[in-house]
């Protein structure tokens, strides 16, 4: 096993309520000794009657205990010179001594630390958790069980602890009193446990498990990745297999929060009930190993850029790096960076590549383009967020930099328990515009005119997107709010006279409105950006809307104060109530129109005019028009075309009419005057533009 970069709190450590006040027996501790990683003896033992003594079963990955390490450590000294001995207890079957010793000089630890190799101590006291401390009495009694205080949970952090429970037992004892809450349930990670592995068992690692988690876990768990441990050895994975298992039922991991009832996301993160069914069979059976021969091939994983070709062109947020503090919060950080692009760039691909993945919580870059310029677009180009990737725009697709424009850094960073420095990058990759045959707009709605009530369990603030092209289609999600944010919904009114006129596939819908997401459980932690499986066309959207409820209880564990009148702010102790759409339209021929604009056109044709239009566009299917003469390919194209899908023969054609990969790509493309219908004369123009016949128009799905 080795050192990595930290990951986030929330990615292992557990929720477990936090106790009040919970009644601790004592205990009386049998004499026992460690070997520290200093090499000496570390007794801990009843004592001569003066002595307390404090047990801080640590961990060397687990988040939590990397930040409370220092802590521990100042703690220690403050008590210098009083008859208290701190003493650092490591019990996780998978942290060597070696690694043990890293730790204490990484986070400057100088009491006494060493390794609890059969467990014997955890064991004794009920020790389950990394960070969990035990005070003792000099007759070697437990006082005082559980966390150190309430700074740090799994996903939270606040700028100073408001409960001191370590402290204050410490206090306490010293003056010969009770402490006054001898107990709490401590937070982290599961201790590493020795097992004994059921022999001859149908689940094992080479076999099963090791698919399980390359499909859901190793891209993040592996070396130099932002995952705080690796799963992609046998090694590592049974010192975490417990830890494992907890947060996958709990759904904390893999990390997603949308519901499926209404859309299917391409990059949904969800670990299948028969995976989660396996991996809890193997756990409870003792992690066996297996056959060997059983083992898949070794995953080819892709380290650094992650773009499909090298990046055209990189950029770091600044010149120097931005340096993070061991502790406390860290308000946003925005790097304002020239690109110095003196013509207009058409992204294709775009990556966020943070410095240091162990203190970036996410980066958001946005386009601001140059003073004065008219832009619609809520200006956002590429994000980074912990386990998630972005997937790569399809062929002809592309984002335009407008040029004269600025990228900014928006930066969120989370301390980890030393000193850190970040400069994060960001590589695009360009096409030339010839080449791009639809626009990707980032487009957004926000609300900024709301405020939250003190302790306001479920405040609503509605909004809207004011502008979006009918022309496009939706492809990716992304909401935003901070850390009152609770659930988020995003839906699509749909415009009804054009639904009568047009029904989809011929069968009129009832309802006016269509859930595109839901969120039911908004973790700020995580900044999804929501990618639909099948792009939603937007020509029969009237408008956008969107519901984002916040919680300002005392019930909400990231609540920095519940007390507080809350209003829109950049900080995470402000809140924002905000959207990001990804949208694309096709370029050639474009005019977005306002929402509502674009009106179907009643059909006024008789039966009479219909039956000479057909005939007077009419050709024989060989090329040949009704003279005998040779057509060119666009005509001859367009005869054929209409005659394949004009189903009422009308002599036009109808979206419902088409395939669904043309009404959703190409339909708006070929309908030149915006009529909401196509006719000959448009796609022979459309033909002849293309210079040959596009694949995508001779689709039958």
């Amino acid at each position: 096993m080795r050192r990595l970069a930290i990951f986030r709190f929330l990615l292992l450590a557990s929720l477990l309520p936090i106790a009040g006040s919970v009644a601790a027996e004592p205990t009386s501790a049998l004499p026992f000794h460690l070997e520290g990683v200093d090499g000496n003896r570390i007794e801990i033992e009843q004592a001569d009657g003066e002595r307390l003594q404090v047990l801080c079963f640590l961990g060397t990955e687990c988040p939590l205990a990397r930040n409370y390490g220092p802590k521990l450590e100042r703690l220690s000294k403050s008590y210098q010179g009083k008859k208290i001995q701190f003493i650092g207890v490591m019990s996780n079957v998978q942290d060597s001594v070696d690694e043990v010793a890293s730790y204490t000089k990484e986070h400057g630890i100088h009491f006494p630390v060493g390794k609890d190799h059969d467990q014997k101590l955890a064991n004794h006291f009920g020790a389950t958790r990394t960070p969990e401390v035990f005070v003792l009495d000099p007759k070697g009694i437990v006082r005082y069980r559980g966390r150190i205080d309430n700074q740090y949970r799994p996903g939270i952090t606040k700028s100073e602890a408001t409960e001191h429970n370590l402290r204050d037992a410490i206090d306490a004892l010293l003056v010969g009193q009770e402490p006054a809450v001898p107990s709490t349930v401590a937070t982290g990670c599961l201790i590493g446990r020795n097992q004994q592995a059921v022999t001859d068992f149908s689940v094992t690692y080479c076999n099963q498990i090791v698919r399980i988690l390359n499909r859901n876990c190793v891209e993040c768990h592996r070396k130099n990745e932002i995952g705080p441990f690796r799963l992609d050895e046998y090694e590592e994975v049974i010192g975490w297999g417990d830890m494992c298992l907890e947060v996958v039922q709990e759904g904390r991991m893999p990390p997603w929060h949308a519901t499926t009832d209404h859309q299917v996301f391409s990059n949904a993160r969800i670990m299948s009930d028969q995976d989660k069914q396996l991996l809890e069979h193997w756990v409870h059976a003792g992690m066996p190993f297996g056959d060997g021969a059983d083992l898949p091939p070794t995953e080819n994983w892709v380290d650094g850029w992650r773009l499909r070709t090298k990046p055209d062109a990189i950029f770091p947020m600044s010149s120097t790096s931005f340096e993070i503090p061991a502790e406390g919060t860290v308000e946003y950080q925005y790097f304002v960076v020239d690109p110095k692009f003196e013509e207009d760039k058409w992204v294709t691909a775009a990556e966020v590549l943070p410095g240091n993945a162990a203190v970036v919580h996410h980066c958001i870059v946005f386009i601001r383009p140059p003073d004065g310029s008219a832009l619609r677009q809520a200006g956002l180009l590429s994000a980074y967020v912990p386990g998630q990737i972005r997937s790569p725009l399809p062929e002809g697709f592309a984002q335009k930099i407008p040029a004269g424009s600025r990228l900014v850094f928006q930066m969120h960073y989370t301390p980890n328990g030393k000193p850190a420095q970040d400069c994060t990058r960001l590589g695009l990759v360009f096409t030339e515009e010839r080449k791009v045959t639809h626009e990707v707009l980032a487009i957004g709605g926000a609300e900024q005119e709301f405020e939250i009530p003190p302790k306001a369990p479920n405040h609503v603030v509605d909004g809207k997107i004011q502008w979006h092209p009918n022309d496009g289609y939706l492809i990716s999600i992304m909401p935003h709010m901070h850390l009152r944010g609770k659930s988020f919904t995003l839906s699509a009114e749909k415009d009804t006279k054009r639904q009568a006129k047009i029904p989809q596939n011929g069968i009129q819908e009832n309802n006016t409105a269509q859930t595109l997401l839901e969120v039911p459980a908004y973790d700020f932690n995580w900044q999804h950006n929501y990618e639909l499986l099948e792009p939603l066309a937007l020509e029969d959207i009237q408008s956008l809307r969107f519901t984002a409820t916040f919680d300002n209880s005392s019930d909400n564990p990231f609540n920095p104060d519940p007390n507080r009148t809350v209003t829109w702010g950049d900080q995470t102790w402000q809140e924002m109530a905000v959207v990001f759409l990804n949208v694309a339209r096709p370029r050639y021929p474009i005019n977005s129109l306002p929402n509502g604009s674009n009106q179907i056109a009643a059909d006024t044709s008789s039966n009479t005019e219909s039956k000479q239009r057909i005939n007077d566009n009419q050709m024989d299917q060989t090329g040949k028009d009704q003279t005998g003469k040779d057509q060119d390919p666009a005509k001859q194209f367009a005869a054929q075309y209409l005659a394949r899908f004009d189903q009422n023969q009308d002599g036009y054609l109808d979206p419902h009419e088409l395939p669904n990969a043309t009404k959703i790509f190409l339909f708006r493309q070929m309908d030149h005057n915006r009529d909401g219908r196509i006719e000959i004369k448009e796609i022979e123009e459309e033909a002849q533009r293309r210079d040959q016949i596009p694949d995508a128009f001779l689709s039958d799905t």
